[in-house]
């Protein structure tokens, strides 16, 4: 790194629908680290995927300090009602129903728009719209408080995901394999669209195009804040890992008895949490590669080492969701009950279980992990 100048500092947050109450719990143990530590606004750089896309806006547009900012974003979280974010009436939900039935057996004939979604979701962008003040984006960038938002979401027209690049700085546009960034001043569109989780949520249009869930082709969920020239991350997963795999118990079934719910949560779960542990894995290998290169020969190659530290959950939020299963409305566990028993809706529920309890439980999780950091966290926002 350049000693001449700030050392750049990227929060990266990844998806995974009510999931993201868990990184706010560790964005507010960050942010108290970070004010302790005499550095209160340490990172100029908010990167968000999906439910992450939702925080790092939310972050990126505060009025206050981050530590003020984080409070504010608990409080949303641990308040939340399922009605803020998608509608659970039984006549919405009737009403989509009777459209995918009509699709099916008409095979599309009888209605120019076909159905793309289970669920009703204009009430989250009503609540962010609320919620997050974008025009203070600006204003924030204008003061110094903030160098750039990137929120990513994927292109279904194209099948390419899309980094959306909102900064007041110039940087180098990047193209690699079915990804590409694009300068934008994020909305509330930019943010829905990249946590619209596919099958449940209706794809966003932006500039005539259709996105779904940035978590979709999302193969280097880092690479954003990487390109933009950061020297550290601190990335914020939402799936649990057990330290010891070889031991985690699983049910020997055959093929015949497996539900659509357990293969739709191996099929979300592959989509919306593995690309973050793979992409640091990722980096891991890079930087261990360049530690082999002389120091001094690394920048004449254009190349350097990027600090980073994974935090992810502790417990198994799957686990969690379960336990709070039956706080879900009636209309909407009568959806998903109809794909699988209560232990294969489990995983998939916590993708859609917007209720204070659930996500107070998330929240009071990731505050702890990010406590339990505080070590790593102390040197990598050391200057």
């Amino acid at each position: 790194m350049n000693e001449s100048r700030k050392k750049k500092l990227a929060l990266v947050l990844s998806g995974g629908g009510a999931r993201g109450a868990y990184q706010a719990g560790v964005v507010r143990a960050i942010a108290e680290i970070c004010a302790e530590a005499g550095n209160p606004e340490a990172f100029s750089i908010m990167s968000g995927v999906s439910a992450g896309a939702i925080n790092a806006a939310f972050l990126a547009a505060r009025k206050e300090s981050l530590i003020a900012c984080t409070e504010r974003l608990i409080d949303l979280w641990v308040s939340i009602n399922i009605n803020q974010v998608i509608r659970t009436d039984l006549r919405s939900l009737s009403n989509i129903g009777l459209k995918w039935a009509t699709d099916i057996i008409s095979s599309g004939a009888l209605r120019k728009q076909r159905a793309n979604c289970l669920l009703d979701t204009k009430p989250l962008f009503s609540l962010l719209t609320e919620q997050i003040d974008f025009e203070q984006i600006k204003k924030n960038q204008r003061s110094g408080l903030l160098e750039t938002l990137t929120v990513s979401a994927t292109d279904y027209d194209n099948s390419e995901n899309v980094t959306f690049v909102h900064s007041m700085h110039s940087y180098t546009p990047w193209r690699r394999m079915r990804r590409l960034s694009q300068s934008a001043l994020i909305t509330v569109d930019h943010v829905c669209a990249s946590a619209a989780i596919p099958l449940f949520f209706a794809p966003v249009s932006i500039d005539g195009h259709a996105f779904g869930d940035g978590c979709l082709r999302n193969t280097a969920p880092l690479s954003a804040a990487v390109h933009l020239d950061a020297d550290a991350l601190i990335v914020v997963g939402v799936q649990y890992t057990p330290e010891n795999p070889a031991l985690t118990q699983s049910r020997a079934i055959d093929g015949e008895s497996t539900s659509i719910a357990q293969i739709l949560s191996v099929l979300l779960n592959s989509v919306m949490l593995d690309g973050v542990g793979t992409d640091v894995e990722r980096l891991n290998r890079i930087n261990n590669t360049l530690r082999l290169i002389p120091e001094n020969d690394r920048p004449k190659a254009g190349l350097r080492i990027v600090e980073h530290l994974h935090i992810s959950p502790t417990e198994d939020i799957a686990k969690i969701a379960a336990q709070e299963y039956e706080k879900l409305p009636r209309s909407l566990r009568y959806l998903v009950e109809g794909l699988g028993n209560r232990e294969d809706v489990a995983n998939l529920s916590s993708y859609l279980l917007f209720v204070s309890s659930f996500c107070s439980r998330l929240v009071n999780l990731g505050y702890d992990d990010g406590k339990r950091k505080k070590a790593e966290i102390l040197k990598i926002i050391q200057p």
